[in-house]
């Protein structure tokens, strides 16, 4: 969490410009490994435990990014229903 760089963003059409302290970016294509955890956020660490574990005993190499997608909010869900997808590019 030291040198945690949180990024929002959402899908468009087509490359945007970015504006004062706002900057455009993206994520890259190519291959990653993904888990949907369902639950509160604080129960996500397992998940990122078994992901990072299946990399290393697959012979893969994550780039040291990772992405969480909310698909729901716990304003609109029971913290039991919250589905969050975790994305881990690979190198």
């Amino acid at each position: 969490m030291e040198n945690l760089d949180v990024e929002m963003g959402f899908t468009v059409p087509r490359p945007l410009e970015g504006k004062d302290d706002i900057k455009a970016g993206e994520i890259p294509a190519g291959k990653q490994v993904s888990s949907m955890h369902k639950g509160p956020y604080q129960g996500m660490e397992p998940v990122y435990e078994a992901v990072t574990k299946w990399i290393q005993e697959k012979g893969y190499v994550p780039t040291g990014v990772a992405y969480e997608f909310y698909y729901n909010s716990p304003m609109e869900v029971p913290e039991s229903e919250l589905l969050t997808k975790i994305v881990f590019p690979l190198k």
